[in-house]
């Protein structure tokens, strides 16, 4: 337990030291330290390890903001399910994590709360929503900690700041407590430094504690060249076609694959699917956990520009158009990528998680479609995905690396990436 204890204090030492990056919108001390002295034992998976969680997941006692100034005094009486779940395997948590406002970015710009600014890329974007999550691993608080994912933002950020980032498969992780963009959508998801810790989260999480054995000469993964590498920029390209090579010269088997009109078809599921749900999901969200306020009230206090437009926009999405991005475009995507899957017996896929480089802060809303493209198809037909921190640009910026397998494939996932990370 005295190492347990020396985690957590050096945990909120660094939360101090490093509170200049805006990573932390709560920390919670004394809670944390109260928590950390009524550990028992230090046989519990996680004894003692300290966690921030995104400030769209309810724990209780304290804020729930969902990035806005509005929410950001009003404490939850409940936790999430997810977050009960990692307290009864020990886990300590220290506090919740900044985002881009209403989960609804790709920057970490937040004009209700502040920005959240990288830890070693001055002048860039830490990547969003999950964007404190992200840069509180970065920067050395925490090893490990918990976001949420939609369209990118637990693989955004962690690309962005050379970090590991799991989404789950979609429903594998209880979405009980945590705020809503997309039912059909969200999941929450992992952002850690080491895979090790990746593994004990989700077996925490999910209750699925097996790891099955992976070996390189076994493993097909295949290479999507049109979309997700063909729009990448070009130093992506340059820092991500290595770790190919490498992974040939492992024995893993790589084919060259194309799953038809993945970036149409996800723009045309996936947005109705996300815009006409969050204007139901939230207000409901908000209802169950006895808010003050309205979902109206909550709207007009948005404060970042592109949130405020991208609520305008969503409520120009109809419930015809809404049912057949469900009935007809998620099916239509679904079944290209079980096509591409079965066709080549293929274990996964493998591409740059995001095709940009970090961008720097003044253009970083302007490019929400562009840095999520490579992560957004696979949300849509629920696949799990993790991004691997296995390539940089010479001059140090880091490149995530994509695996996505098939739906309920988790644990292999995980295991895969172990391997490749040895």
């Amino acid at each position: 337990m005295a190492q347990s204890g020396e985690r957590l204090h050096r945990a909120l030492l660094q939360a101090y030291k490093q509170r200049h990056l805006n990573s932390l919108s709560w920390l919670a001390t004394e809670p944390a330290l109260a928590a950390a002295a009524a550990l028992s034992t230090g046989t519990a998976p996680l004894a003692g390890l300290p966690l921030v969680v995104k400030d769209n997941i309810d724990v209780a006692g304290m804020p729930t903001s969902i990035g806005t100034a509005l929410l950001a005094e009003e404490n939850v009486s409940r936790n999430a399910e997810i977050i009960t779940r990692l307290q009864q395997a020990g886990a300590i948590i220290i506090g919740k994590a900044s985002m881009h406002e209403l989960a609804s970015g790709t920057s970490g710009l937040n004009a209700a709360q502040g920005d959240v600014l990288h830890p070693f890329l001055s002048g860039r974007v830490v990547g969003g929503s999950s964007s404190g999550s992200a840069a509180a691993v970065a920067a050395g608080i925490v090893s490990a900690s918990i976001g949420t994912d939609t369209g990118a933002s637990v693989r955004l950020p962690a690309s962005f700041c050379g970090l590991i980032g799991f989404r789950p498969s979609l429903l594998r992780y209880s979405q009980q407590g945590i705020a809503p963009i997309s039912a059909s959508r969200d999941t929450a998801g992992i952002l850690a430094q080491r895979i090790d810790e990746v593994i004990a989260l989700d077996a925490a999480i999910s209750g699925e504690t097996e790891l099955p054995a992976v070996t390189f000469d076994g493993l097909r993964l295949g290479v999507p060249r049109a979309h997700f590498w063909s729009g990448c920029e070009p130093a992506v390209v340059q820092a991500a076609e290595p770790v190919l090579q490498r992974l040939r010269e492992r024995g893993v088997t790589l084919i060259e694959v194309e799953i038809a009109d993945v970036a149409e078809l996800a723009v045309k599921a996936g947005y109705p699917m996300a815009s006409y749900e969050m204007l139901r999901d939230l207000p409901h969200y908000l209802q169950q956990r006895g808010s003050q306020y309205s979902f109206e009230q909550l709207k007009q206090a948005v404060k970042s520009p592109d949130v405020q437009a991208l609520l305008t926009d969503a409520a120009t999405v109809s419930a015809e158009q809404y049912q057949e991005a469900l009935s007809h475009w998620k099916p239509l995507l679904t079944a290209r990528y079980q096509a591409v899957f079965h066709q080549h017996q293929l274990d996964g896929l493998i591409f740059p998680s995001v095709p940009l480089l970090p961008p720097r802060i003044a253009q970083a809303n302007a490019l929400f479609r562009q840095l999520i493209a490579n992560c957004e198809p696979a949300t849509v037909v629920g696949l799990p995905g993790i991004s691997l921190p296995l390539a940089q640009t010479p001059d140090g910026i880091p490149v995530g690396i994509e695996l996505q397998f098939v739906a309920g494939d988790d644990r292999r996932l995980l295991a895969a990436a172990a391997a490749l990370l040895a």
